[in-house]
């Protein structure tokens, strides 16, 4: 008997089953989102506001921010947005743009020399607009603005405040003569008005005189409701020596005046020169870099010179104390060797005549009057001689101020179509 065997179907395959009504309308639905993205693609435009806001905030130049809102409505009405909340955000992530340096020199008169890494226009900046400018030269530059001393330091004179932007300004007379009977101005310094901003109408000035041994400390505050000179503390062992954003005090002890609480502190600077040694004078300099981020705050020097010695020392953020970072014992020593530099035993005069981006240029010259100029990168402190195409900048030059370019201080949004 033949028995025969009947085929069994073979076992139903899940995955190749029709999907699930779910299933279905997932799959409708990434069809209609790619349909609806091939027929309008998406742009910049279309960035919510929110990550916006975190693009523009990358941008670390207040050229390229305004240049930005000029672009169109809506990126305008982002930066804008929280009326000055935004902008001073931006300020505060990022170090004020550089677009040059006045240079003060042995002869008159000062000039204004663009940065390389800027393609402006330097007669934009020139102070042609003072009068008898011949007769004034720069004393610092801070929040876009410019201070001005008159050339012979006489009591009698005024001092100027001025807005190359704007070409504005305006004249201060120095503390009444009773209050500086014998005395001689030793330096001027711009700083933020009292409520923390900065404009043609709105600042202070610390102006610092001698009188023998004592050191007189004045501010200026210049506000809607009035100015006027008032006296800030006096201090009989220190002699004010450079500043930035920092005024240095030196020699018996180093001090510090903070330019935005305009309080003293001590500074214990592990100078390791001998300064028992001719020469007698010591020069202290203060110098800015970036910091190790965008965001970080900037890295502040002070650079000690004592004949042909330097030394760099460092803040360390947070705890306040300044850490010996470099030496250099001879500078001659130092820069022998260098490409462009000839053989000097000793270097008979070295100063530094610029700084605040983190280069600091330093003058030397040898017994025959000879000059060099020598470049310090403060991160690394590589020394280079400075190249020929920019010796001409710093032709005759005694001292360099940096000028920044203030961030905006509003944009107006546009208004509704």
């Amino acid at each position: 008997m033949q028995i025969q065997l009947s085929k069994r179907a073979p076992p139903r395959d899940v995955r190749a089953s029709d999907p699930s009504p779910m299933e279905q309308e997932r799959r409708r639905q990434r069809r209609r989102i790619t349909a609806a993205a091939e027929e309008e693609p998406r742009s910049v435009h279309d960035v919510p506001d929110e990550l916006l806001r975190l693009i523009l905030l990358l941008l670390d130049s207040p050229i390229w921010l305004v240049r930005a809102a000029c672009a169109c409505r809506r990126w305008r009405c982002a930066v804008a947005d929280g009326g000055r909340t935004f902008l001073r955000l931006a300020g505060s992530f990022h170090p004020p743009a550089v677009v040059g340096h006045y240079h003060v020199r042995s002869c008159r008169p000062f000039a204004f020399v663009p940065s390389p890494a800027l393609p402006i226009d330097g007669g934009r900046f020139s102070l042609d607009f003072i009068p008898a400018i011949k007769d004034w030269k720069v004393a610092d530059c801070h929040g876009g603005l410019v201070l001005l001393r008159k050339l012979g330091g006489s009591l009698a004179n005024l001092i100027i405040v001025c807005d190359p932007l704007t070409r504005r300004y305006q004249g201060i007379r120095h503390p009444s003569e009773k209050q500086l009977d014998q005395a001689y101005a030793a330096g001027a310094f711009l700083l933020d008005g009292e409520d923390g901003s900065i404009s043609i109408s709105n600042f202070r000035v610390l102006h610092c005189f001698h009188q023998g041994l004592r050191a007189s400390v004045f501010v200026f505050v210049s506000t809607a409701d009035g100015a006027g000179w008032r006296f800030l503390r006096q201090s009989t062992d220190a002699a004010l020596a450079g500043s930035t954003d920092l005024s240095i005090w030196a020699w018996r002890p180093v001090k510090i005046l903070d330019k935005s609480s305009l309080e003293f502190s001590d500074v214990d600077l592990p100078i390791r020169i001998d300064r028992s040694k001719l020469p007698r004078g010591s020069a202290f300099t203060v110098v800015h870099g970036a910091g190790p981020n965008p965001t970080s705050p900037p890295t502040t020097w002070i650079i000690h010179v004592h004949g042909d010695a330097l030394e760099f020392f460092r803040l360390v953020r947070g705890g306040g104390a300044w850490v010996l970072e470099h030496s250099i014992p001879q500078l001659s020593e130092a820069t022998r060797g260098l490409p462009g530099c000839h053989k000097v035993l000793k270097w008979r005069a070295v100063d530094v005549i610029a700084g605040g981006t983190g280069i600091a240029v330093v003058s030397a010259r040898d017994s025959y009057k000879r000059g060099w100029l020598f470049s310090v990168d403060m991160g690394t402190k590589e020394l280079q001689v400075v190249p020929e195409d920019r010796i001409k900048a710093y032709h005759r030059t005694t001292r360099t101020f940096t000028y920044t370019l203030p961030w905006p201080r509003s944009v107006l949004a546009c208004l509704p179509p």
